[in-house]
Order: structure tokens, then sequence, then C-alpha cells
């Protein structure tokens, strides 16, 4: 199952220079606990704005660039993402899209969840969410927290 689990303020922006522009603890907790044993799957800007593969996931960035990579642990490359998600869309195997913008425009016509954190506010902004319909969606589980509102988000048949 491809889901698309992104932190996005009141306008739908989520990175600013590359890098978040919130540091919300309790978010990057969630987010760790959600996508631990499971498949995350970036993006080459992201992964390099992250610096390393994270542990205790199974790692896919997306390049046109192997080679870039190719001295890297723990990750795998995806060289062809809309073939990689027309292989996966029905699988079993929870796979988180984390970003960034490009890769989650991809994503959104395959992806049965969104996993949204609603971040309380407005931040300077270079980079948004992809806009969506959220007509098509039904809000499965909803949690509150102080600095944002986490939405579970499942594509209607």
């Amino acid at each position: 199952m491809i889901t698309c689990i992104v932190a996005m303020d009141e306008q739908g922006g989520i990175g600013l220079n590359g890098e978040l522009p919130w540091h919300i603890k309790e978010d990057l907790i969630h987010f760790k606990n959600m996508t631990l044993q499971h498949t995350i799957l970036m993006g080459k800007k992201t992964y390099l704005s992250i610096g390393k593969a994270l542990p205790k996931r199974h790692n896919l960035v997306v390049t046109h660039h192997p080679e870039l990579l190719k001295d890297e642990k723990d990750v795998e490359v995806i060289k062809d993402l809309e073939a990689y998600f027309k292989q996966n869309v029905d699988s079993e195997e929870m796979i988180y899209v984390i970003g960034g913008a490009n890769v989650y425009a991809q994503a959104l016509p395959y992806a049965k969840y969104l996993a949204i954190s609603h971040i309380k506010g407005t931040f300077l902004c270079d980079t948004f969410f992809p806009h969506f319909d959220a007509k098509q969606y039904d809000i499965i589980k909803i949690e509150e927290f102080e600095a944002f509102v986490f939405k579970l988000y499942e594509k209607k048949q």
C-alpha cells in the first residue's frame, strides 16, 4: 500500500531551502513510529537533506543519476518511479512516500492513504504539497497534538 506521509502548514507548505521550516519533536516522533520497519521512498534531494539512510527502514531513493549514490549504504535506487508505483500499487507492503514535492505529485494517483500532519500556522516555504481533492478521501483517523493535527485519509473506492 502506498501512503504519502507529510507535514504541511496551513497553506500546504512543506519545505524551505531543502529543509523543514519548523522543528516539531512530536511530529518527528510520530513520523518515526509510523515508518519504522517499513519501506520509505524519497527523491534524491530529500535523501540529501536528511543526509543518510533512516535506520530500521528500507530506504528507496529516486534518481536518474544512481552513480551519485553508489557509495551510500542501506539505500536502494529507483530509476523509474512510475514503473515502481504501477508494480507496487496493490502491494500488501506498506510503502511510505516521504517527499519531495515532485515525488508526492507522482505518487498521488497511486496512494491509497495520505498521512498528513497539519501543522498549526503558516511558515515561510518555497516547496508545497501538491493539490489533492479532499472529496476523493475519507478521514479515517484524527489525532490532536499541541502543534499539529494528524489526519489519515483513505482514498474512496
